[in-house]
């Protein structure tokens, strides 16, 4: 099929160039992944520098998707009571949010798109515990797993408009929508976003592959990913034009190794969160 509406690969990465590059904190703490002598203390510091930033993740360390409301007053408390581990996917997490919400409005729906990734990422976190993964990775991975359509929608707005009304007119997936008007899809702009961001291959394969996990190479954080999503838009209400529950891949819930019987205990701690930590994401 050719497009109707097409973007390169090429025009896509020319407007990902001029997107503001990430804190210098944030790519400090990317680097912390692969080292094995960290210096906790320099990168608190670091991370209390930045006003906005460490407001910000005290926020979401205070909101009751940690259950310390009124109890985390600066970083160093964070890193006490949390964990460095928790503190750094949280400032990460952050600083994603606030770089991606610099981009734009277009066409594109930021409070629903937050909200769904939040209800992603707290599904995630709640489903890597389960998996005995780490939970604050899959909490970063799914709340910045949809950033390509954030690109597109922003930076191609009079495309995105056609995606959306293509899906809405052929009730279809939502990639399906993107390629037939794009040529390309969600998943391959934030891909393309994560090179630019040069976060770790873990978490740059949950974002590129969480619609199509199965492969010669399967990412279990991209599985993680693929079902938090899958739960998040089967289960939300009024999901809009680009809600539908996207195809899901049985394989990746028996790599996951998971029980049917896990997920309304898993929803219920999802409803209990969502509203509190929107807000304070959003604040």
């Amino acid at each position: 099929m050719t497009p109707l509406n097409p973007v390169s690969e090429a025009a896509l990465t020319a407007r990902i160039e001029q997107l503001p590059a990430l804190p210098t904190i944030a790519n400090e703490l990317l680097a912390s992944f692969d080292q094995d002598d960290i210096d906790v203390d320099t990168l608190a510091r670091r991370i209390s520098n930045d006003q906005s930033l460490a407001a910000h993740t005290l926020r979401i360390a205070n909101s009751p998707f940690y259950g310390l409301s009124g109890k985390v007053g600066a970083i160093p408390d964070a890193i006490v009571i949390l964990g460095f581990r928790t503190v750094r996917s949280l400032v990460l997490s952050a600083a994603m949010a606030q770089s991606l919400g610099r981009v734009g409005n277009g066409e594109f729906d930021s409070h629903r798109f937050w909200r769904h990734s939040t209800s992603v990422a707290l599904f995630a976190r709640g489903i890597a515990r389960l998996c005995r993964e780490n939970p604050e990775v899959a909490f970063t991975a799914g709340l910045i797993h949809d950033m390509g359509r954030v690109l597109l929608g922003t930076c191609f707005p009079e495309q995105y408009r056609q995606v959306i009304d293509w899906q809405r007119d052929r009730d279809c997936p939502t990639m399906e929508a993107e390629r037939a008007v794009l040529g390309l899809d969600h998943c391959v702009a934030g891909g393309l976003l994560a090179r630019r961001w040069c976060l770790p291959a873990n978490l740059a394969g949950a974002i590129a592959r969480h619609h199509l996990p199965d492969g010669d190479t399967c990412l279990r954080l991209a599985d993680v990913c693929h079902w938090a999503d899958v739960l998040a838009h089967a289960l939300a209400p009024n999901p809009g034009p680009l809600g539908a529950v996207p195809p899901v891949s049985a394989d990746a819930w028996e790599r996951l190794g998971l029980d049917w019987a896990q997920v309304p205990p898993l929803l219920q701690d999802v409803q209990r969160d969502l509203e509190e930590t929107c807000l304070a994401f959003a604040a």
